[in-house]
């Protein structure tokens, strides 16, 4: 029987061998000694679209109350490389379509009511240090109560986190940089800071999905903080919140193309706000805890759902 079985498992071993086991095609040339000059510019006026599917955990804490939720998140966006300049990179996201589902029990119940950004543009521009120098768009999303914007709130984020950066000299394997991005928000409660720091290291040039593509491995650190005052049933509260997120993955650039090709991050976010009150010096606080695991793919448009 043992002699029947490992011809069936050289002949398997054989087929994932031709097959390349799902993984990457390394590039045959000078790339990793030289390297190459990655950016937007070849990509400029084109748009491409793109499918994310995301799995959260999140928890939240109050004085022994904890309430956890597991949802799926697929949406659609599409991204147009607007303009690249030596200084600055504009691009254009717009959100296409989503679908959203919440695991309850054993149980998984797709969400009925639309995500209030569908159809809307965001445009942003990225200097070469990282940092956003205008956006636009989102004119539908309003202020949330606190008065924070949240159209700048989720630009700082695009900027930050979604957008690829790249310095202008030659890249290759083992090449190392970041950007840092922080972002300062004045509410009618109190104030907010937010930086976040984005690490790259090139691994390697390889092709993927037909593609020739930098491969990059990242890191991001979030930190978040803020303090002010509320009040609520006519007692006056103040507040301190502090946070930090984590991210790793990988993604993949097509630097003959000019665009990303495929990403992956795992992500945790531990989030604590403590209040005091301040006539008793009561002190109370909650957590927000989320892990994430994001997937983004390079798709045809006719893989994008029709509204």
């Amino acid at each position: 029987m043992r002699r029947g079985i490992l011809p069936i498992i050289g002949c398997i071993a054989m087929i994932l061998l031709a097959l390349g086991c799902g993984g990457d095609k390394k590039l045959v040339g000078d790339y990793a000694e030289k390297g190459v000059v990655v950016s937007y510019k070849p990509a400029q006026g084109k748009t491409v679209f793109f499918r994310s599917d995301a799995d959260n955990l999140t928890e939240f804490t109050q004085q022994g109350y904890n309430q956890s939720t597991l949802s799926k998140t697929t949406s659609w966006e599409s991204f147009t490389i607007d303009s690249v300049t030596d200084a600055i990179t504009a691009v254009t996201y717009k959100f296409l379509a989503s679908e959203t589902g919440i695991f309850q029990g054993s149980n998984y119940e797709q969400q009925q009511e639309e995500d209030e950004i569908i159809g809307q543009r965001l445009s942003i521009a990225v200097g070469n240090d990282g940092k956003l120098v205008s956006w636009g768009g989102l004119e539908d999303l309003e202020r949330d109560d606190s008065g924070v914007d949240r159209g700048e709130m989720m630009a700082s984020n695009y900027a930050s986190i979604y957008f690829d950066h790249f310095p202008t000299e030659p890249i290759k394997v083992g090449s190392k940089w970041e950007r840092k991005n922080a972002m300062d928000v004045n509410t009618k409660e109190g104030d907010l800071h937010q930086s976040t720091t984005k690490k790259y290291t090139v691994q390697d040039f390889v092709m993927k999905n037909g593609r020739p593509c930098v491969k990059c491995k990242i890191e991001i650190i979030i930190d978040n903080t803020g303090e002010g005052s509320v009040t609520n049933e006519g007692k006056s509260y103040k507040y301190f919140n502090e946070g930090r997120g984590e991210g790793n993955g990988t993604v993949y650039f097509d630097f003959e193309g000019g665009h990303p090709v495929f990403s992956t991050f795992n992500w945790i976010l531990d989030f604590t706000i403590t209040s005091i009150e301040e006539a008793s010096q009561e002190e109370n606080s909650f957590t927000y805890y989320q892990e994430q695991k994001v997937t983004y793919n390079l798709v045809d448009e006719s893989a994008v759902p029709k509204k």
